[in-house]
């Protein structure tokens, strides 16, 4: 796994975006060449940068959009409404549900110790709100909805959200079996049948830039993520940054795209081949900047403003082995057509 890369407090200097490349994600079931094409370039994107984007995708852009102006709607809901489905103080895994403040989540790599933890709080303290949600299928840990009668609507579109993610990512799923060159094209969709996999809708308020730049506030600490393989949406407002071995470089958004990463299990799996690369959302940098959509002035200088993202986790069945996949013990891999 990557080792934990800490933030400076001086001013990011100007760096070149991250070269991450667009797959088609048609072109994964095009002809046998394009298809060849296509898994080539997500092997090699992986080892690289440990991120793709995809377009083309199964999700219609008409749903990804609804998704977004529910996540807004949610978000904009007087504080008490959503304090209704408050997420446990307490953190624990088995309860990882419901709505958090700002303040209480925080993200850390390769921190274990409580009082670490606390520590960075005071010190790498995240400015963001979030939703938490898992399978609603899964009754060992309940999600946590408004009824309808506060929120009409919600949890039946987000249910119908969290279908068109898990069809997503069992297709894709099914891409990085023939990329790896395995048998089955479906064995890493088999160790997935019961989709305990996990849902988070983000929002990073409106705020000043300065803190971000000066690293006094965090819009989301450096992380990788421990799962196997995320999919994530946002908007135009950018933020995101992947590091890639030297400096964190900006993620683009491209429209129409979903951004799918690499997580900790999967490079596990892969025996390192493929990469769970660190990131942050950080400041948008100024060359990213619109003045119509990114920063306004409020007399106390530049605010970045409100940003949203979905993202969607998705790890193997909690029975099942993460070891080494046939095939990627020596790291021979090759595609399948």
């Amino acid at each position: 796994m990557p080792s934990a890369v800490r933030s400076t407090n001086a001013p990011a200097p100007y760096e070149e975006p991250a070269d991450i490349p667009v797959i088609d994600f048609s072109l994964l079931h095009g002809t046998p060449e394009q298809r060849q094409a296509a898994l080539k370039l997500l092997d090699e994107s992986f080892q690289s940068h440990g991120f793709v984007y995809l377009s083309n995708h199964t999700i219609d852009q008409k749903i990804v959009d609804q998704a977004f102006e529910w996540s807004k709607r949610f978000f904009r809901l007087p504080h008490h409404v959503k304090q209704m489905i408050a997420h446990p103080p307490s953190g624990e895994v088995g309860d990882h549900r419901g709505f958090s403040e700002v303040g209480l989540a925080l993200v850390s790599q390769l921190v274990f110790d409580r009082n670490e933890v606390e520590e960075l709080r005071k010190t790498a303290p995240e400015t963001k709100e979030t939703l938490e949600w898992g399978n609603p299928l899964d009754d060992t840990a309940p999600n946590r909805w408004l009824s309808e009668g506060v929120f009409p609507g919600f949890r039946d579109f987000m249910e119908l959200w969290w279908s068109e993610c898990v069809r997503l990512e069992h297709a894709l799923l099914r891409c990085l079996s023939l990329a790896l060159g395995l048998s089955d094209p479906d064995y890493l969709s088999k160790n997935q049948t019961r989709d305990i996999c996990h849902m988070n809708l983000a929002y990073y308020p409106s705020m000043p830039v300065v803190p971000l730049k000066t690293g006094q506030l965090r819009r989301l600490n450096a992380h990788t993520d421990f799962g196997q393989l995320t999919l994530l949406f946002q908007d135009m407002v950018g933020g995101l940054e992947v590091h890639d071995g030297h400096v964190f470089r900006p993620v683009i958004p491209k429209p129409g795209t979903v951004i799918i990463n690499v997580g900790d299990m999967l490079e596990r799996q892969t025996n390192g081949r493929w990469k769970s690369a660190l990131h942050q959302v950080a400041a948008p940098r100024e060359f990213m900047r619109r003045p119509d959509a990114e920063i306004h002035e409020d007399g106390n200088g530049d605010r970045v403003v409100d940003r949203f993202s979905i993202i969607f986790f998705g790890t193997p069945d909690p029975d099942s082995l993460v070891d080494t996949l046939p095939g990627c013990e020596k790291g021979e891999i090759g595609s399948q057509t």
